[in-house]
């Protein structure tokens, strides 16, 4: 897709990283997914390399010159991100803005599963709810 003031375009890499941000998660899927109820259908289906970080794709975006004015319209494009791994919880961050001409980078900071949920979570849940403690305890 080619920048051109009628089809802007922003770009966005996912880091995905645990133990704080300081060890990269290979392998990873991220799913890249419109914000609007109309487009919320995946975009890119995407692994992170073992440097944690899915590679650069491009996203539509509204022009530029929407900045230049007080009501010129918003000057970003808004996306939802999926973050999956085995044995991680996974994670969705939603109305992540993507700028025309700029490289956003979303960071995701996996956090391990708790043992009492097992080891068998699919990567991409409808639901995640833990079993409350038993009253027996």
């Amino acid at each position: 897709m080619n920048l051109t003031p009628q089809n802007p375009i922003g770009t966005l890499i996912v880091k995905v990283t645990t133990a704080r941000g300081a060890i990269p998660l290979a392998g990873a899927s991220v799913n890249i997914r419109g914000a609007t109820v109309e487009n919320s259908g995946v975009l890119y289906s995407l692994r992170t390399n073992r440097d944690g970080q899915t590679e650069k794709v491009a996203l539509p975006t509204p022009p530029r010159s929407n900045s230049e004015t007080p009501n010129g319209g918003t000057p970003y494009a808004l996306y939802t991100v999926d973050v999956a791994k085995e044995g991680y919880l996974p994670q969705t961050f939603e109305r992540v803005p993507v700028f025309p001409s700029i490289l956003s980078i979303q960071p995701a900071v996996m956090i391990p599963a708790p043992e009492s949920l097992g080891e068998t979570i699919p990567e991409f849940p409808s639901t995640v709810i833990p079993e409350p403690p038993s009253a027996d305890l």
